[in-house]
């Protein structure tokens, strides 16, 4: 299971499919989370800034659109699974994403049409 964000809200235009972990946006995602798909039992803190500080909005379902200060706003993300939710070792990994490193595995994958 994973988490997907979506840029648009009710889960459509570019998307980036996640597993566990804390992440940093780079620039074609930042700042762009509209709707997150959030599996059950799953929970996924948003943050405003890329040093996971600033405004954070905690979600634990689907979210159709993300509501208020981090609408849009979100530079980094840390999504935890539910048998991981209260052990210290799933926030040590980082992930960078960057789209222009082609062996990436984060990847938009656009559903507007």
């Amino acid at each position: 299971m994973s988490v997907t964000v979506y840029a648009d809200v009710d889960y459509k235009g570019k998307s980036a499919t996640l597993g566990a972990g804390r992440h940093k946006l780079d620039q074609s995602m930042n700042d762009c989370i509209s709707s997150v798909r959030v599996p059950s039992g799953w929970k996924v803190t948003l943050y405003e800034h890329i040093d996971f500080t600033g405004a954070q909005l905690d979600l634990q379902a689907d979210t159709r659109r993300v509501d208020g200060a981090l609408h849009d706003k979100a530079s980094a993300l840390v999504i935890t699974e539910p048998e991981k939710q209260t052990s210290e070792s799933a926030s040590d990994e980082e992930y960078i994403f960057s789209a222009e490193n082609g062996d990436n595995w984060f990847y938009f994958e656009d559903t507007s049409s």
